[in-house]
């Protein structure tokens, strides 16, 4: 794992110089992170979503069988 982000490390600065590489590669640290994030947010946010609904339903399931029982 330390060989491979060595070797991206230098690809990227063999690729823009030791001026524009670093930051470059800062910058793109925070948008990879900013979008994992988001992600992890969203899908979590619709599990939730999900879980509220299935949640409800099965309520409603159950009232309908207490219903039919009198």
């Amino acid at each position: 794992m330390y060989n491979y982000f060595l070797s991206f490390r230098n690809a990227f600065i063999n690729r823009f110089g030791l001026l524009l590489g670093y930051p470059l590669m800062v910058i793109c640290m925070f948008v990879t992170l900013s979008v994992i994030i988001f992600l992890l947010r969203f899908f979590f946010s619709i599990a939730m979503g999900l879980l509220f609904a299935g949640l409800i339903l099965f309520g409603f399931y159950k009232l309908r069988q207490i219903i039919n029982m009198k």
